[in-house]
């Protein structure tokens, strides 16, 4: 028993040795051999999700299998297939009887039998106005597959530039925790020396509190935003997104008579009020074409009891108590609504565009003067009046202002600069860009 323990303990010694030689090891180690060690795939299980970052071009991508998309593809399919049903040639009728047949004088009795074969040839008169009304139809899908797009791409925007604004006050409110931190250190060790008053010591804790408060919230925001993207895209449950955009990089804004004409030109709205009143000019045609006599051949053959007969028919419809007259006027009244509806969705979007258009320029104006004037300022400010602090020759409640009036500069710049991405997009959209 004695000689079990001895190998036991030597052997504790080596895997100890070799522990302290793979640490030392570890330590040692280059950036690059660091790196790889951290990375998703080497990552043991139980870790800490690895954080997916996204570009737009990657949302845009995943945003393709997005149900509403998918839902207007098949729309536009069923369409499509509604042009090739209503350019369909009509199948012949046939038609057979048998039965049996006793002469009135006699006894005489045997089977008797018909056939016969009609081909409908009144399709033709109205053949090319329904296939003008089913085309046009198709245009209404696409156009409104091209809304749903817009809108889905829009609504995935305002997620990703909403997760973009909770990532940067998320940095911002790091920065300035930690610069409180170390000014709470400064007044505490002011205070333990006697250079400024017990009361300071109490008044900086209070503000690092308002600042890890309204960083514990920010956090909760982000991971909120996280999820709400990820929903949208349809990331396992677990993953975490970061968006991998820059807020300040202001868009350029787009002069109003250029976005104005490309609207015109690329608006889903005005392209489905467009086709509609295209299919209802079908429309008109189709009834006016009604009163036209339809018409249909038929052929036969006879077997009876006394006598075999064959030969061909016509069938014609002839429009003698109804000429369609309420059709056609109703379709006309139809036609007539559906130019009015093309011209206020025009006037619609222009209004829409005016108003875009003024919102992106007034934010990115908004965003610059706080991107370029006020919080650099700010921080000139704080900086200034944290070292005349540490110098001992002002108190400290102005610099606590001056630490304020920082921290609500940078809020409001980046709220400025986040609804100048999402104003510009919208008026991108409307516009036609792909949002890409």
């Amino acid at each position: 028993m004695h000689f079990v323990r001895v190998r036991r303990s030597r052997w504790g010694r080596i895997c100890l040795l070799g522990f302290v030689l793979s640490a030392a090891g570890s330590a040692s180690a280059g950036p690059g051999q660091l790196e790889s060690v951290t990375t998703p795939a080497s990552s043991p299980e139980g870790a800490s999700p690895a954080v997916l970052e996204l570009t737009w071009p990657d949302v845009v991508r995943l945003a393709e299998t997005h149900p509403r998309l998918a839902a207007d593809r098949l729309q536009v399919e069923a369409a499509r297939r509604d042009v090739d049903a209503t350019g369909a040639i009509p199948n012949p009728t046939f038609e057979a009887g048998l039965g049996r047949g006793r002469a009135r004088a006699g006894d005489d009795s045997r089977n008797e039998s018909e056939l016969a074969l009609s081909i409908p040839f009144g399709w033709i008169a109205q053949r090319g106005s329904k296939l003008e009304a089913a085309g046009a139809e198709v245009d209404v899908a696409v156009a409104e597959g091209r809304s749903s797009r817009r809108d889905v791409l829009l609504r995935l925007r305002t997620l990703f530039w909403n997760l973009a604004y909770e990532q940067a006050r998320v940095a911002v409110l790091e920065t300035l925790e930690a610069q409180t931190s170390k000014l709470a250190l400064t007044v505490k060790r002011r205070v333990e020396t006697g250079e400024v008053r017990p009361v300071e010591g109490p008044l900086v804790e209070i503000e690092l509190e308002k600042v890890t408060s309204d960083l514990e919230a920010a956090r909760t925001l982000l991971l909120a935003r996280q999820a709400a993207l990820a929903r949208w895209l349809a990331v396992p449950r677990g993953g975490r997104l970061a968006a991998a955009a820059d807020l300040g990089a202001l868009p350029v804004v787009m002069d109003l008579e250029g976005a104005l004409a490309r609207a015109r030109a690329a608006d889903p709205g005005l392209m489905i009020a467009s086709a509609r009143a295209r299919a209802l000019t079908a429309d008109v045609k189709t009834e006016r074409r009604a009163p036209i006599p339809s018409f249909s051949l038929r052929g036969f053959a006879t077997d009876e009891l006394d006598r075999q007969a064959w030969g061909v028919g016509i069938a014609i419809d002839i429009p003698v108590w109804n000429w369609n007259s309420g059709r056609v006027a109703q379709a006309r009244a139809k036609l007539a609504a559906g130019s009015r509806h093309v011209e206020a969705a025009a006037l619609e979007l222009e209004t829409t565009v005016i108003e875009a258009q003024a919102a992106c320029s007034a934010s990115v104006a908004t965003a610059t003067r706080f991107r370029d004037d006020i919080v650099p300022r700010s921080e000139t400010v704080a900086s200034t009046m944290e070292r005349t602090y540490q110098l001992g020759e002002a108190s400290l409640l102005p610099v606590i202002d001056a630490r304020r009036t920082l921290l609500d500069s940078r809020r409001l710049c980046l709220a400025a600069l986040a609804q100048a991405q999402l104003d510009c997009s919208r008026l991108g959209a409307l516009a036609g860009e792909e949002l890409q």
